[in-house]
């Protein structure tokens, strides 16, 4: 109940008069940093989790383009699903499949329902992700309620040609979650990703992603919301390479 009077205060903000806007403090003067800004500020932002866990294209901004997103049906999927959320450190989160498989598919029954405060969903499209001229299959995996809940996060991932498993290789580039300390043993690779909200963009036929983050990590240097913009590039020897070229702070004004 305490969650649901939190979601439904983040939803009224707007009401009180609250606004905000995202200011770009890294790549200032890169056309694409600039324009992007320019989109998420087209908006009404009312409070600092407007563009948490979807970002929006303003149609007004035609060199920017987002990805043709299809929902998975999870429960057809569930094994998949359960190769992901290994990957993803998951294991047991919600019941474990290999010692309680009843249980799993009680529990994600309720999680398939957008309207659970856990909701799980996967989104997948063909992205031309490490922009080398070909397409790869790429999903989107959110889990928790966003915005507003105790716990949420999405990680971007690149699978196989045949879509049965995560393509580690592939993947690694799009794992850019900052890490306050050391790896431990048997820790995942992906690790860090939680209170983060990944997406996709294009611009100018070029693929770029994001990362908002609202971190709650202890030793986390970013204390408010920060908005990362990433580009991977592909050479020719076929080695990809991941920078963050953008970044945003959001900052609300009364």
């Amino acid at each position: 109940m305490r969650r649901l009077i939190l979601v439904l205060i983040l939803l009224l903000l707007p009401a009180v008069g609250w606004t905000g806007e995202y200011v770009l403090i890294k790549g200032k003067g890169v056309e694409v940093c600039e324009e992007y800004g320019k989109n998420l500020n087209s908006f009404d932002l009312h409070n600092k989790y407007d563009m948490a866990c979807k970002r929006k294209i303003n149609s007004e901004f035609t060199e920017l383009k987002a990805p043709e997103w299809r929902k998975m049906d999870l429960w057809k999927n569930r094994e998949f699903l359960k190769k992901v959320e290994r990957f993803l450190g998951l294991q047991g989160s919600y019941a474990d499949p290999d010692t309680n498989l009843q249980e799993w598919e009680r529990i994600l029954k309720e999680r398939i329902e957008e309207t659970y405060l856990y909701a799980t969903v996967i989104m997948t499209s063909q992205i031309d992700i490490d922009n080398d001229g070909k397409m790869e299959n790429v999903i989107k995996y959110s889990n928790g309620y966003c915005p507003g809940g105790n716990y949420f996060g999405s990680s971007l991932m690149v699978l196989n040609d045949d879509k049965s498993e995560v393509d580690i290789k592939k993947t690694k580039p799009l794992l850019q979650n900052p890490q306050y300390y050391p790896k431990l043993p048997n820790e995942p690779l992906s690790r860090g990703w939680r209170f983060a909200m990944y997406d996709v963009f294009f611009y100018k036929s070029k693929a770029y992603f994001d990362r908002w983050s609202g971190d709650q990590w202890i030793g986390s240097k970013d204390k408010t919301e920060i908005l990362k913009v990433f580009v991977t590039e592909t050479d020719k020897k076929g080695k990809a390479s991941t920078k963050e070229i953008c970044r945003y702070r959001f900052r609300p004004v009364k």
